[in-house]
Parts: structure tokens; C-alpha cells; sequence
């Protein structure tokens, strides 16, 4: 009886590591997919106002705002609607600075761009 008892514990424990591990490793890929190059605009801002990337890397747009905005370089690189409340992504095909602004709201952001090397 003894020996089944320990065996049982034994078990339980090694499911338990098992579980554990299992739970961790699980969440690895959503905080690797949050640590992403991304845009926030909030109060007709973006930020961050500057943002380094490699060409082709994505960098994903959430607008705060109740308005619409877009990013829209001014080397015309790249153009992106952004909805009111919504999201998108886009995506730096060259390497440089790239100033941008939003073509809906001239002036009423602050200055920011992206570095893509």
C-alpha cells in the first residue's frame, strides 16, 4: 500500500512540473507578439513619436482616437487608413527616415516619423 501511495504523489507531482511548464510556455508567443513595433494614437498624438525598424518589418497601428486617421509618409513611401477605434499594420519598403502625418488632420498631430535601416 505504501509503494502505491508514493507512486501516486510521484504522479501528481510530475503532472503538476508538467502542467506548469505547459502554462508557461504557452504564453511565451503572445509576449513576444506584444513586444512588436507598434503605433498608438491617442489624443490626435502618435507614440511613440519616433520608431526604429527594420525594411520590411511590421509595425502595427492602434487609433485610440473617436476620429479616423492614416500615417501617411511624406516621401509617400507609405499610406495606411487607420479607423476610428480600429487597428492596421504596414510595412517600411525602404530604408531612411520617413517623416509622416496624418492627411485627415494636418498640423493637429505632433511630428513623428520612422527609421527603417
Amino acid at each position: 500500500m505504501r509503494t502505491l501511495t508514493k507512486l501516486t504523489i510521484g504522479l501528481i507531482a510530475v503532472l503538476g512540473l508538467a502542467l506548469t511548464a505547459v502554462g508557461v510556455t504557452s504564453h511565451a508567443p503572445a509576449q513576444a507578439q506584444a513586444a512588436g513595433k507598434a503605433i498608438d494614437i491617442k489624443d490626435f498624438q502618435y507614440n511613440p513619436a519616433a520608431l526604429q525598424v527594420k525594411v520590411g518589418e511590421t509595425v502595427t497601428i492602434k487609433n485610440e482616437d473617436t476620429a479616423p486617421h492614416t500615417v501617411t509618409a511624406n516621401d509617400g513611401s507609405f499610406n495606411v487608413d487607420v479607423p476610428a477605434g480600429g487597428t492596421a499594420t504596414l510595412k517600411v519598403p525602404k530604408a531612411g527616415d520617413h517623416p509622416y502625418a496624418c492627411t485627415y488632420h494636418p498640423g493637429q498631430h505632433n511630428p513623428a516619423s520612422i527609421k527603417a535601416s
